[in-house]
């Protein structure tokens, strides 16, 4: 019997404990996992992906763009790709435009990975 393909994430996340801890939940929700510290390393991560699901980034990160930024041009690559976006400040420009779940931090991982499933089921 031939398995279904897991469903790939790529969490873009710069604070090291936080991006694992998401890798982490990610994995138990049965994703396979990409990960990025910052959104250049992301785009090049989504260059070399043969195909991304869905997209769990931080809002600020170093680098000239922000999660905001990567969430707009993953998008516009994908439309049917899926859109978590987390922070732990006020997102200071509108991202109405963009069909994503907002997740404040601090966050319960768990939840954002069953999240995550749900939208795949949906």
């Amino acid at each position: 019997m031939i398995q279904p393909a897991k469903p790939i994430v790529l969490i873009v996340e710069d604070e090291t404990l936080i991006r694992m801890l998401a890798v982490d939940a990610f994995l138990e929700e049965g994703f396979d996992v990409l990960e990025a510290e910052h959104a250049a390393e992301a785009l090049q991560v989504h260059a070399d992906a043969a195909e991304i699901h869905v997209l769990f980034t931080d809002v600020n990160m170093p680098g000239a763009l922000n999660g905001i930024d990567l969430a707009e041009r993953l998008k516009a690559a994908a439309p049917t790709r899926h859109l978590i976006i987390t922070s732990a400040l006020p997102i200071l420009r509108p991202v109405d435009h963009l069909p994503a779940t907002f997740v404040s931090k601090p966050y319960d991982a768990g939840v954002v990975s069953r999240t995550a499933r749900a939208f795949l089921a949906a």
